[in-house]
C-alpha cells in the first residue's frame, strides 16, 4: 500500500476520449493509452482514471472496470519499458456506500492499483456522520486488499462538503492516506493539513489555480484536468512547489491561469475533448454543439491557451 509520502508531483485526471462509431459514442482506446504515455514522458507521479474528468458519470459499470483495469496494465508496462515508477489511482467513488465496495471489488479482480479516488455523497448530500461511516467502510475494504484510498472532496458538483474535523477524523484510518480538495476553501484546507501533520496523512489539490497555494499550506501535490494537455507544466509546478521554490512556483502557477481558464470555460471535460478532437457523451455536447456565443467564447479562451508556446522555468527544469 502506498504511504501518504508517496502521494506527490502531478496526477492527471485523465479524459475519456471517445469517438463514434456504428452511430454509437464509444471508447476510444487508442487516444485513452497515448493521454496515459503523454503523463509518463513527462514525467508526471501518476494518474487518475474514470474519475469526474474521464466522464464516470456517462460510463456504464462495465467500461468503468474495463477502463481501469486496462489502463492501470497500460500505464505499468510502457512506464517500466520506460525505467520508470508509475502510480495508478482509479476512481471508484458513488453517493452508495454499496456501490463504491461493488466498483472496488470489481476493479481489483481485474487489476492491481496503488488508490482508488473516492468523492462524497452527490445528490444524497449525506451528513458528516454519513459521511464517516461510508469512508470507514470504503477504508476497512481498502486495508483488506492493500491498497490506499484518496477522498475527494468537491462541494461545487456534489453539494457535500467533507469538514475540516471530518477530514482529520478519517486521517486515523490506516487506509485512507490522501484528500483531493477542491473546496476552493483555503482556510479549510490549512485547517485539515495542520490537523493531520502527525498522521500518515497529506492533501492535494483538486483546484488547478491552487497547487501553489495548497503545497506552500503543506500540501504534496495535484490531481490535474488542466495536465492532461499541460502534464510537464503542472509536474514542474509541483516541483518547484515542493522543493520550498515558492516565488517560481507561483510564477508558473499565474502563468497556467489562461490554460486553467481555457479547461473550465465550458463544463469540464467538454474544452480537454476539444482539445483532443474527442467525442463525448451526452449529455455533455462538444463544443461545436454550443450556442453561437458559447462557443465563440470557448474557441477564442481555448486558442489563446494553446497560444502560449513557454512557460516559466519547465524548460530548464525539464533538461535536469
Amino acid at each position: 500500500m502506498l504511504s501518504a509520502s508517496q502521494i506527490n508531483g502531478c496526477y492527471p485526471a485523465v479524459i475519456t476520449p471517445m469517438k463514434e462509431k456504428h452511430g454509437h459514442v464509444v471508447i476510444d482506446w487508442e487516444k485513452f493509452f497515448l493521454l496515459i504515455e503523454q503523463a509518463v514522458d513527462a514525467g508526471c507521479t501518476g494518474i487518475v482514471i474514470a474519475g469526474t474528468t474521464g466522464q464516470s458519470s456517462t460510463i456504464s459499470h462495465a467500461e468503468h472496470i474495463e477502463l481501469v483495469s486496462r489502463g492501470s496494465v497500460h500505464a505499468r508496462t510502457y512506464a517500466e519499458r520506460n525505467g520508470r515508477t508509475f502510480q495508478v489511482i482509479g476512481s471508484a467513488g458513488s453517493n452508495s456506500t454499496a456501490e463504491s465496495l461493488y466498483l472496488m471489488e470489481s476493479i481489483l479482480r481485474e487489476a492491481r492499483l496503488d488508490a482508488f479516488l473516492h468523492v462524497t455523497g452527490y445528490y444524497n448530500n449525506p451528513p458528516q456522520e454519513g459521511l464517516l461511516k461510508h469512508y470507514t467502510a470504503v477504508g476497512d475494504f481498502a486495508l483488506r486488499n492493500d491498497v490506499g484510498v484518496v477522498l475527494y472532496n468537491v462541494p461545487s458538483r456534489t453539494k457535500s462538503n467533507i469538514e475540516a474535523e471530518t477530514a482529520i477524523e478519517l486521517a486515523h484510518h490506516p487506509a485512507i492516506i490522501a484528500l483531493k480538495e477542491a473546496s476552493g476553501d483555503l482556510e479549510q484546507v490549512r485547517r485539515i493539513i495542520d490537523g493531520t501533520r502527525d498522521q500518515d496523512f497529506t492533501v492535494v489539490s483538486g483546484e488547478d489555480d491552487q497547487v501553489a497555494a495548497i503545497i506552500k499550506l503543506g500540501g504534496s501535490g495535484v490531481i490535474s484536468a488542466s495536465a492532461n494537455r499541460w502534464p510537464r507544466e503542472f509536474q514542474v509546478l509541483t516541483e518547484l512547489a515542493n522543493a520550498g521554490e515558492h516565488e517560481k512556483a507561483a510564477e508558473l502557477q499565474a502563468a497556467l491561469l489562461p490554460c486553467i481558464r481555457a479547461v473550465f470555460c465550458v463544463k469540464n471535460p467538454i474544452p480537454l475533448h476539444h482539445m483532443f478532437d474527442a467525442a463525448i457523451r451526452l449529455p455533455l455536447v462538444t463544443v461545436s454543439e454550443l450556442n453561437t456565443a458559447a462557443r465563440q467564447k470557448a474557441l477564442d479562451t481555448i486558442g489563446q491557451a494553446l497560444a502560449i508556446e513557454e512557460f516559466p522555468w519547465v524548460t530548464a527544469r525539464a533538461a535536469l
